[in-house]
């Protein structure tokens, strides 16, 4: 028993609004806290990423200049041997006439080689031969020199070709020594050419073997400091770096997304790209590629994406420690302010309305606090002192009601009394004699019975038609035949098609107010009844009275145009389009042709409806 009271007290706990608050307001503080952590993870992740390619960016440039600084080593030492004339002296020989020449060239040769203690370990062989002669100037360190080398046997390797079609470039890659047999030693070849001093003819060529040292050794370096991926290309020639060498690595990448805009330098590219190795196993990478200045020459190295996890992992972390305080702190904080602000003026206000449905309405001025619940006791306390009154306040509401619909009944005019009038006045000028005033009455009750009986806005062609025929019999008479009306239907069909009452009044009105009457003259006003190209229903309304200006007419259907005259304010021309568009449509409606002193023409366009026979509408008259 004890635990089902548990559970109840539980329950009515959770169903009070301080916890219903608490809770609501502990699940939004965890809602922010994951929107936080989020973006906060998000933001971190990027700047620390950020960061990360763009220090290794710079650590890579750093690599590069390395890497320049050995290859310009070895190519200034080339070109001292291209412009010394021991060297072009040499190469010019067509047949060696002893042995003088060669070993100056050799000794220059051997003094600037010994001279620069970087080039034994950058520089694996130097060849210089000459166009037309047999011997040659070779420069090679003894662990490369197994195999004797001569000119025949340099013009024979099989990329020679290529490379005299591509003097001073790197187009062949890297590839083993041939001269030496004890073991392969990878290089990268290239040839010089040896230019006569006075005539634009090449006397000589200078091969050489550059060692992969240049590039291995610096990233050797590098990677003392850091642990990383490599990969190095020469043109289409792609490497990675392994072991302390640079092995042939197929490039079977796809870029996935460019960071370019990341880079610090224009030239860097920065992308991630998804590799396949030797099994088909892929792997995505963001990798950083610089260009050296060797033309075709790149080194790329791949982020340590690692070192980001961490770094993000950490930051995460003490994000969401710092979260998750702040969130209890503000959970206990806010119980005991609920507790406080609002619980206990909660149970006051519990207690008020238990004795007011006791009966006691007097005023408990201790319910009225300076805050939002005070205001709740204040009307509360208005309510019990106001109830009585309230009361009689709705019984007076009643008797006023029904005074209200006494008042408006006796207000109603019978309509059949003004029928039955009319036919009384009808009759009497039938039996005087008078049959225009006979005439006249029976169009006006007509009229009237027609407005007052509509259970539709909607009527048929026709019997738009017998309601301007009705008044226009008592316009007629107004003055004193002046004016005539004729009507014209091309099918009879068109008769039985709907339109909004009172339609063609208006029309008919204006013509004869502000187009036959101020001519002054007798008028006419034709109305013509038609299908157009598009099979809509057109009815023209056509008088031959004063006409209109041109300013007048495109402003006449606008109901924002100003009303600086009465004659916008009479006519409801206006009133007729925006009906018959809010019926039918927007392309429906009125249009207005007229020409000053000649005519003035109003043409309605309907759909073509035709009436519904299910319509019980009596328009009998």
């Amino acid at each position: 028993m004890s635990k089902y009271n548990h559970h109840k007290k539980l329950h009515q706990y959770f169903c009070t609004i301080r916890a219903r608050i608490l809770l609501c307001t502990i699940s939004l503080i965890a809602i922010i806290c994951i929107i936080i952590t989020y973006i906060s993870y998000f933001l971190v992740s990027e700047n620390l990423r950020q960061n990360l390619i763009q220090t290794s960016e710079t650590r890579l440039s750093f690599l590069c200049e390395s890497i320049d600084a050995n290859v310009s080593n070895v190519n200034n030492f080339v070109r001292s041997c291209q412009i010394s004339t021991k060297i072009i002296n040499f190469a010019k020989e067509t047949e060696p006439s002893g042995n003088q020449t060669k070993r100056e060239a050799h000794d220059f040769v051997m003094e600037n080689y010994t001279a620069n203690a970087a080039l034994p370990s950058q520089l694996i062989r130097m060849v210089i031969l000459g166009k037309s002669r047999p011997d040659i100037v070779q420069v090679v360190e003894p662990p490369y020199s197994s195999i004797t080398v001569s000119a025949e046997a340099i013009r024979s390797l099989p990329y020679f070709e290529l490379l005299l079609k591509h003097m001073e470039e790197v187009e062949v890659g890297i590839l083993p020594d041939a001269f030496c047999t004890s073991k392969e030693i990878p290089m990268i070849p290239l040839l010089h050419p040896i230019e006569h001093p006075y005539k634009a003819e090449e006397i000589g060529y200078i091969f050489t073997e550059m060692s992969v040292s240049v590039i291995t050794a610096p990233i050797q370096n590098y990677l003392s400091e850091r642990d990383s991926r490599f990969f190095f290309y020469i043109n289409e020639n792609a490497y990675q770096f392994q072991n302390g060498t640079l092995v042939p690595f197929q490039n079977t990448s796809e870029v996935i997304e460019d960071l370019s805009g990341l880079a610090l330098n224009p030239n860097t590219r920065i992308q991630t790209i998804r590799i396949y190795d030797e099994q088909e196993r892929e792997e995505l990478l963001t990798v950083i590629t610089r260009p050296l200045n060797t033309n075709g020459w790149y080194i790329a190295e791949c982020v340590d994406e690692s070192q980001l996890t961490e770094s993000v992992f950490s930051v995460l972390f003490s994000i969401v420690l710092i979260t998750v305080a702040a969130a209890s702190c503000i959970g206990i904080f806010l119980s005991w302010f609920l507790s406080r602000t609002v619980n206990l003026p909660v149970k006051q206000l519990q207690a008020r309305i238990r004795r007011i449905e006791d009966g006691d309405f007097s005023r408990d001025l201790s319910t009225e606090w300076p805050h939002e619940l005070g205001d709740i006791g204040k009307t509360i306390n208005d309510l019990s002192e106001n109830v009585l009154l309230l009361m009689e306040q709705r019984i007076e509401d009643e008797r006023q009601k029904r005074e209200y619909e006494y008042k408006m009944l006796q207000s109603q005019i019978n309509p059949h009394f003004l029928y039955n009038t009319l036919n009384s006045i009808k009759w009497m000028a039938t039996i005087q004699n008078s049959p225009g005033i006979a005439e006249m009455t029976t169009s006006l009750s007509r009229l009237l019975k027609d407005i007052s009986k509509g259970a539709t806005n909607l009527v048929t062609i026709r019997h738009e038609l017998s309601l301007i025929n009705d008044y226009f019999i008592i316009q007629q008479y107004r003055y004193g035949g002046t004016i005539t009306l004729t009507s014209s239907v091309d099918d009879d069909a068109l008769l039985s098609c709907r339109i909004l009452k009172f339609t063609l009044q208006p029309l008919v009105e204006n013509a004869i107010f502000h187009g036959i009457e101020p001519k002054g003259t007798a008028g006419n006003i034709t109305i013509h009844i038609y299908r157009n190209e598009s099979a809509d229903i057109r009815i023209d309304v056509t008088d031959d009275g004063v006409g209109m200006e041109p300013e007048l007419t495109a402003r006449l259907l606008d109901m924002e145009a100003p009303a600086s005259s009465s004659f916008f304010k009479e006519i409801g021309v206006s009133n007729v389009h925006k009906r018959l568009q809010y019926e039918f449509g927007n392309q429906y409606g009125l249009s207005i042709q007229s020409e000053k002193g000649k005519f003035t023409t109003i043409s309605i366009l309907l759909p073509f409806r035709e009436e519904d026979t299910n319509d019980k509408t009596d328009y009998r008259r």
